[in-house]
């Protein structure tokens, strides 16, 4: 064994005359470990928060979609071409048409803006994630997690029967005077904040007011239709649930007067994070006057603001795990202190400059490898803790889900704990200094 290693396994090992030492040393290691805990469940939660919301957004959207940029849409000729045309490039999982609209909807409470979205019910479902995001009621908590494959079955089948009631069919409607009537309806999904603020629920009837004009006896006016509200659309994603609503296809195109026009396609791809190179490849086919864009680039400014937190969070918690090896500092100062007539001793009998620096780097390494160690599993734990248990319950209707969202990502673990064993391998620097140039005469001068 070499001089230094045994001098430092001594040192390591021979009880703290000073107290003191002993308890900067103890705050040392739990300030470093409390810094490293922080850090790891606070970048879980985010990679869960990301993690989700990606998974939402590829649910949501469709994985491309080509648009017209002609204002008129496409024909239904075009839209067979194109189909063709893009099944040809690329291999996909499913090809749809849809139209959006701008309209006014009218329900209980006042009026309110909505993008209208007319889709092929029948489709859908294989384009986006529609059979999840469907409710039967406002803010209705889904615990994925917990739910037995019965249970998944059933909520898949309620959501197609209310995508199934979108297209126009026959019901025994009640009329004014109390009477059943057979009445042909066509069916509405409305977001759930948008059904609330309109202040409706399953069953009611809302008008549907299009910004297209039609001539009538009493001049031109607005085209309107009502439509029997058959469920909810609830992602939990800002800017969606309070603005979409989804009717049929063919409805669509007749309130918005399209004939048999569509804005654009729909396609679903088996990787959803290969969007971008598939729109590369489905470019060289599809040219002007069709655009064509991918889910990540329709929402590339959230995930980007997702990132910059992350970074920012982690660098604010790095500085914890900072402030946390300055103690490592004082530590091992005042161990230089309580030391300087061993020191004197050490070296008067042989020891070297260098022998004496790393003495002190070893201890100051193994306060930082402790602290690093005992962080990581208290990292480790609290981020099990809060996804296994309800530790903080969601309210339903502001989140994607009701649980805080925990995922941790290995390559962090083994970063965090290079960067802090890192940080307070370099803090132990200036106490070895200090240590290895003390003069064994000052040492011993009053002995």
């Amino acid at each position: 064994m070499r001089f230094e290693t045994f001098v430092a396994s001594r040192y390591l090992k021979s009880p703290r005359k000073d107290r003191s030492i002993s308890v900067i040393t103890k705050i040392s290691i739990t300030g470093v470990a409390l810094g490293v805990a922080a850090l790891i469940v606070v970048l879980s939660v985010m990679n869960g928060f990301e993690r989700d919301l990606r998974g939402a957004l590829r649910g949501a959207n469709p994985h491309l979609t080509v648009y017209s940029m002609m204002s008129e849409g496409i024909t239904g000729p075009e839209s067979k071409t194109l189909e063709a045309k893009i099944r040809e490039a690329i291999q996909v999982e499913e090809v749809a048409p849809f139209t959006t609209s701008q309209a006014l909807i009218m329900g209980r409470n006042k009026p309110m803006g909505s993008l209208i979205k007319g889709i092929d019910a029948q489709k859908e479902p294989q384009i986006t994630r529609m059979n999840f995001f469907v409710r039967t009621e406002l803010f209705e908590v889904q615990r994925q997690r917990d739910q037995t494959p019965e249970e998944k079955k059933a909520e898949e089948e309620r959501a197609q029967k209310s995508l199934d009631l979108l297209a126009p069919h026959y019901e025994m409607v009640a009329r004014p005077n109390g009477k059943l009537r057979r009445t042909k309806v066509s069916g509405i999904i409305i977001g759930s904040q948008l059904a609330k603020n309109l202040g409706v629920t399953i069953n009611d009837w809302v008008t549907v007011i299009s910004p297209e004009e039609r001539i009538t006896p009493m001049g031109n006016m607005p085209r309107a239709k009502k439509f029997k509200v058959v469920g909810f659309f609830e992602s939990g994603i800002m800017g969606y649930d309070e603005i979409l609503s989804f009717v049929d296809l063919k409805s669509a195109q007749k309130v918005f007067g399209l004939k048999d026009k569509i804005t654009g396609l729909s396609i679903s791809l088996a990787d959803g994070d290969m969007a971008e190179e598939y729109k590369k490849d489905l470019q060289k086919s599809v040219k002007f006057p069709f655009t064509i864009t991918s889910w990540i680039e329709q929402n590339k400014n959230l995930f980007a603001v997702i990132q910059l937190e992350k970074l920012g969070l982690a660098v604010i918690l790095t500085l914890i795990i900072i402030i946390a090896a300055f103690n490592i500092i004082s530590s091992l100062v005042m161990l230089v202190i309580e030391k300087s007539k061993d020191i004197a001793i050490l070296k008067s009998i042989g020891a070297t400059n260098s022998s004496i620096r790393k003495i002190f780097m070893y201890q100051g390494s193994i306060i930082g490898l402790t602290g690093t160690v005992i962080g990581e599993i208290l990292g480790i734990t609290l981020c099990w803790i809060i996804s296994e248990y309800d530790v903080v319950d969601i309210p339903s209707g502001v989140y994607i889900g009701n649980r805080i969202p925990m995922y941790i990502e290995p390559w962090q673990l083994v970063m965090i704990a290079l960067i802090s064993f890192m940080i307070c391998f370099i803090v132990t620097i200036f106490p070895s200094l200090k240590a290895s140039k003390l003069n064994p005469v000052e040492g011993l001068r009053n002995e």
